[in-house]
């Protein structure tokens, strides 16, 4: 699965937060977006907690 697949399932009004290294590199709030050159990137794992959703990056 890519991220722009999850992307485009995931409710707007949730936090989302793309995690790679063990750090976040792109968050989407309501104002922050994430950059479209991580749209192709490939998913090791989604987790959600307390209404927000974490999306992990297979490392590349």
């Amino acid at each position: 699965m890519k991220l722009e697949d999850v992307l485009s399932i995931v409710s707007e009004s949730r936090n989302l937060y793309v995690w790679e290294n063990g750090e976040i590199i792109a968050q989407y709030d309501g104002r922050d977006s994430i950059p479209e050159e991580l749209n192709d990137r490939k998913i090791e794992l989604v987790d959600c907690s307390n209404n927000d959703f974490h999306v992990y990056l297979i490392e590349e």
